[in-house]
């Protein structure tokens, strides 16, 4: 008997927004803002276009429900890691270790930084980074650093984690082939952090 085809009886689901967020970001990661697209993602993830309709509107709708999420996070992540460390030496020795090891996170914003002037992208890209630099300058200046000082070493500091992952995205065989991630972090640290001893040494601000 020539038979007809059966239909399936677990037909597919449409991925979860947060399904097609994750494949948005680590295309973002690997091509960057501009590759995000429609049909060549339901090839890759295997599904229809109907599951990218069900969530989303246009690919501008899950870019910015992609960066929303990660705005998020980023927010959440910021204070709920760190927030609770109260010694500030030790809170912004262990926020640039932990800045430089999140290495998605940091070839992510890399990504982003390189479309910095494309609409979708800046409001999030300057939040963020307004963010960061305003909670490490508050912990260099906990660490009683005049404020100037205090923003200096922040600016400092970020722009070392955002060149390394633009570097590390842009030639990653030469970054990984020179670069002992630990002792560069390790030297950052100590270039930057005034340790407990030399903040002994310093007078007290007024």
């Amino acid at each position: 008997m020539v038979g007809t085809k059966k239909k399936s009886p677990h037909p597919q689901e449409p991925l979860s927004v947060e399904s097609w967020c994750k494949a948005a970001l680590n295309l973002i990661i690997r091509e960057g803002v501009q590759a995000v697209s429609v049909e060549p993602m339901t090839r890759e993830l295997g599904v229809t276009k109907g599951s990218f309709y069900w969530h989303f509107e246009n690919r501008d709708a899950l870019i910015h429900e992609t960066l929303k999420r990660w705005e998020t996070d980023q927010t959440r992540d910021l204070f709920a890691r760190f927030g609770s460390i109260d010694d500030p030496y030790a809170r912004l020795r262990i926020l640039m270790f932990a800045a430089f090891e999140d290495i998605e996170n940091g070839l992510f914003f890399a990504a982003l930084s390189s479309s910095s002037e494309d609409p979708r992208v800046q409001p999030f890209l300057q939040r963020v980074s307004e963010q960061r630099l305003e909670y490490v300058t508050a912990s260099f200046q906990a660490l009683n650093l005049e404020p100037d000082e205090a923003r200096r070493k922040a600016l400092f500091a970020y722009a070392n984690y955002v060149g390394y992952f633009h570097l590390l995205r842009a030639i990653p065989d030469r970054v990984k082939a020179v670069s002992d991630l630990s002792a560069y972090v390790h030297y950052l640290a100590d270039s930057l952090v005034p340790s407990p001893d030399e903040l002994a040494k310093r007078p007290k601000r007024r």
